[in-house]
């Protein structure tokens, strides 16, 4: 539960806002994209500048299964955005990442679009881990494939934020404060609660541990 009398009047407007885009559509092998990033991106040190700029240039088409010129864009969101078929249309946006436990929310009928469902619920107890491996293998894939992708929950703040801060730090080697700061910039509310920060403190070791597994074998 969110006390709104601490909330900023830039996060309420943030919060207030459907989505933002976090990555945007780059040229497969561009450059370009690197510059609007690092121009756009304003984090607390060199470091995190240095990953921001190379976040969209280096997003890889491995898994599309046709050539493609663009990768896809990520959209993070609140559920406003994803009933909201005007603006998913005008986006592009046909893949929804739906990050919430709502029994009462019925499944789409509108066949363009395709969802994937992560039950969970915002409190510090809930399991977040075991779904994150293929939330970044789905979000991956379809960026890949040049599709635009939202992930998006209630509000938009701290479930949806924390899939796309994971799918961050696996694909692109963030640490978890990195990955923050730049998700942040883009939505100035997001705000994992204290269980979520600990699993993807946790998941940024794990994807280290995995990356370090072959250059051990390799010796």
């Amino acid at each position: 539960m969110i006390a709104f009398d601490s909330v900023s009047r830039e996060e309420m407007e943030a919060m207030c806002t459907p989505m933002h885009c976090i990555i945007s559509p780059t040229p497969i092998g561009g450059r370009g994209a690197s510059k609007r990033l690092s121009s756009s991106t304003h984090t607390k040190n060199n470091e995190n500048i240095t990953l921001a700029a190379d976040i969209e240039s280096t997003l890889a088409p491995a898994l599309a299964p046709t050539p493609v010129t663009m990768t896809g864009a990520l959209y993070l969101g609140s559920m406003a955005a994803a009933h909201d078929v005007d603006l998913l249309r005008t986006h592009k946006i046909a893949h929804l990442v739906q990050v919430l436990e709502v029994p009462w929310m019925p499944a789409p009928d509108n066949t363009e679009f395709a969802c994937y469902r992560i039950d969970i619920e915002d409190t510090s107890s809930a399991k977040l881990q075991p779904h994150l491996e293929e939330a970044c293998d789905y979000i991956r894939t379809t960026l890949s494939r040049g599709e635009n992708v939202l992930v998006h929950c209630q509000q938009g703040v701290s479930r949806s934020a924390s899939i796309v801060i994971a799918y961050l730090i696996r694909e692109h080697s963030l640490s978890y404060d990195a990955a923050f700061d730049i998700v942040r910039q883009r939505r100035r509310c997001i705000k994992p609660n204290a269980g979520f920060i600990k699993t993807l403190r946790e998941w940024e070791s794990d994807c280290n541990q995995c990356k370090m597994i072959p250059r051990a074998a390799s010796r």
